[in-house]
């Protein structure tokens, strides 16, 4: 008997991204059962939230894009990073008899997304058949604008990571099997939900509440500009290449960033639930200095003189670095990074993988994160962030003067006491500055963000032949594809991305 691929989702999902919760599990297929009083309804929102957190913020898929895209550097076979870091490049190997942690860097946000969407759309359908908080009031408003922000944020992120996805709202027939829809058209329904859930915190007005982040409280306005800001961030990465990225909707872009976030966004980790990949990347923290380190790429773009891979002293006896101890003109060297003199990744698993530096700026700016499980924000999105984006899309509105007031207003001289852009700087170097920010200033922010930009940055490059700002590695995977499990239930065959065979990594392979 074929089992129908969004039934296999609820009997799996939740589990999976919410395991422990003490909450209504939101996957009961029978809705009318689970959410029959307005009680009901904030709990089941509760744990949808959480469930598109874990499944977009933590070690899975975080690490092992990250150190696909040089952003960190980690040789142990933890999350599927050693896999990733492999030079040159291997496949995604999506089969379901794979080890079960690599698995995870596609199954976490799969299953996670899908699982807040289902829950949202309960809310949903409950709020449609009459459960209600106070009769379409500013509580029934609210309610609704969650449930709409969540579907956007989840079909975001699975437009964002993976080829295709499922689009399923609440009056969808889910006996029936839900068609693919291709990541272009996820971006598509993302940018329109969060539109919808805009609309009904306007409506709301002053009486609106959104408190479903972790120690974050939203009234009407801070939650519309979040939502404007995420809009305007998967529009931007979702392109996979160069060229996509030339023809991503600019003016729309500029038009959500304009209306963007104004105060950094991070919930705060609560050492149960609320957690993040940075316990895994910050130096000094809970896990200690044992894990990843930053990539060396990112050292070279801080210091030209150091090389954008590390030396293959002791397997291709090439020259070691003159001076592991990096200068820079900018600042955040010295207040973002730390210097560790000894590698401690294994010599026979790859030179590449060694990096004298780790981040340490949870450390330095108190204010910027906590240790990423227990304790402190989890910066997710930045400020710095949205204005980079504003400036990116007013420069390729060829709006250039504008884009470089916004750059030099920023971090680049209050964070980095560098000199300011001038106004007729060639569009190529300003271009430049914006990578550079957005790999310097972000890193540690935004999940995958350098991923996400080095894919539509430029070409791919061999890895022998790196720069510091450019694309991705030849074969690095650019895009998720959809669990082997769930093409299994579907019966139709598993593909991959990335590897000799795909070197854009957007290319499925079997």
């Amino acid at each position: 008997m074929k089992i129908k691929l969004y039934g296999y989702v609820l009997l799996l999902l939740f589990s999976a991204a919410c395991k422990d919760l003490d909450t209504i599990n939101p996957n009961n297929p029978d809705r009318k059962t689970v959410l029959r009083s307005s009680a009901d309804l904030a709990p089941v929102l509760r744990g949808a939230y959480l469930a598109w957190w874990q499944g977009v913020h933590n070690d899975h898929p975080v690490i092992a894009l990250s150190i696909g895209a040089d952003a960190y550097s980690m040789s142990w076979g933890n999350f599927g990073a050693q896999r990733f870091g492999e030079e040159p490049r291997s496949a995604y190997n999506n089969r379901s008899n794979e080890d079960p942690d690599y698995k995870q860097v596609a199954e976490a946000p799969w299953f996670g997304c899908l699982s807040a969407v289902s829950s949202a759309n309960d809310v949903l359908a409950a709020l449609q058949r009459g459960v209600s908080l106070d009769q379409g009031g500013p509580q029934d408003q609210s309610m609704k604008a969650a449930a709409h922000m969540l579907r956007g944020l989840s079909w975001g992120y699975l437009g964002l990571l993976f080829d295709q996805a499922l689009i399923a709202k609440e009056e969808t027939d889910v006996e029936r099997e839900i068609p693919f829809s291709t990541y272009q058209e996820m971006i598509i329904v993302a940018e329109s939900e969060l539109d919808t859930a805009i609309k009904l915190a306007q409506l709301a007005g002053g009486d609106f509440v959104h408190n479903y982040f972790n120690g974050v409280t939203l009234g009407a306005n801070g939650f519309i500009r979040l939502c404007h800001a995420y809009a305007a961030r998967f529009l931007a990465q979702a392109a996979r290449t160069a060229e996509e990225n030339d023809s991503a909707p600019w003016q729309r872009i500029l038009a959500h960033t304009e209306q963007g976030i104004q105060e950094n966004f991070a919930p705060l980790a609560d050492g149960r639930f609320w957690s993040s990949y940075h316990k895994y990347v910050f130096a000094e923290t809970g896990q200690g200095p044992f894990w990843a380190r930053v990539d060396q790429r990112l050292i070279a773009a801080l210091d030209p003189s150091q090389p954008s891979r590390y030396p293959a002293v002791f397997a291709q006896g090439e020259t070691p670095l003159a001076n592991p101890r990096a200068t820079s003109a900018d600042a955040r060297l010295a207040s973002d990074f730390v210097f560790l003199p000894m590698n401690n990744f294994p010599i026979e698993r790859g030179e590449w993988h060694f990096s004298h530096y780790k981040h340490n700026r949870n450390k330095t700016d108190p204010s910027f994160a906590g240790d990423g499980s227990s304790n402190g924000p989890m910066p997710t999105f930045r400020v710095a962030d949205n204005e980079l984006l504003r400036a990116e899309a007013l420069l390729r509105l060829r709006r250039k003067a504008e884009a470089v007031a916004i750059i030099n207003a920023g971090t680049r001289l209050s964070r980095g006491n560098l000199l300011p852009l001038s106004a007729s700087a060639p569009d190529a170097t300003v271009l430049r500055a914006i990578w550079y920010e957005r790999a310097i200033e972000l890193l540690s922010t935004a999940p995958m963000g350098l991923w996400l930009d080095r894919r539509r940055a430029g070409p791919r490059l061999d890895y022998r032949q790196l720069d510091d700002l450019g694309g991705l590695q030849i074969g690095t995977p650019a895009q998720l594809p959809v669990p082997a499990d769930e093409m299994r239930i579907r019966m139709q065959e598993p593909y991959n991305f990335g590897g000799p065979k795909d070197p854009n990594g957007i290319v499925r392979t079997f």
